[in-house]
């Protein structure tokens, strides 16, 4: 079994129309019965400056049974789904395996909002080899 978690950030000068761009999107997802569904998704209000100071969260998590390692699968719709959204560096974590992947856009307007279609995808080694740091 393993967790998938992770968070997908933008900024724009029009914090309410991004919200309402990517939370249309969101809607659009199936409720249930794939890998990335409605369900799964939540964001931070966008008003709420103690919360999200500078920047638009989208978060999320899911449950899978019999996943061991990130699918190339669930990459592929996820990506489809970063391929409609409107957002400038995306982060998840796999738990089993420890899989990290990063999304960083080649570049980023605050003024234009509209889906981000270009990125670099980086994939890091199993956080469960980090060094604790000793307080």
């Amino acid at each position: 079994m393993a967790i998938i978690y992770g968070y997908i950030c933008s900024s724009a000068s029009d914090d309410k129309a991004l919200d309402n761009f990517n939370q249309a999107i969101l809607q659009q997802l199936p409720p249930y019965g794939a890998y990335i569904c409605r369900d799964m998704f939540a964001m931070l209000p966008y008003g709420n400056r103690a919360l999200c100071k500078y920047s638009h969260i989208i978060h999320f998590a899911a449950e899978y049974d019999e996943m061991y390692v990130m699918p190339d699968d669930w990459l592929e719709e996820f990506e489809n789904l970063l391929s409609q959204l409107c957002w400038s560096h995306v982060n998840v974590i796999e738990t089993y395996s420890g899989n990290r992947f990063e999304w960083r856009t080649d570049k980023f307007d605050l003024e234009k909002i509209s889906a981000t279609t270009k990125w670099n995808r980086i994939t890091f080694e199993s956080y469960h080899e980090l060094k604790e740091i000793e307080f």
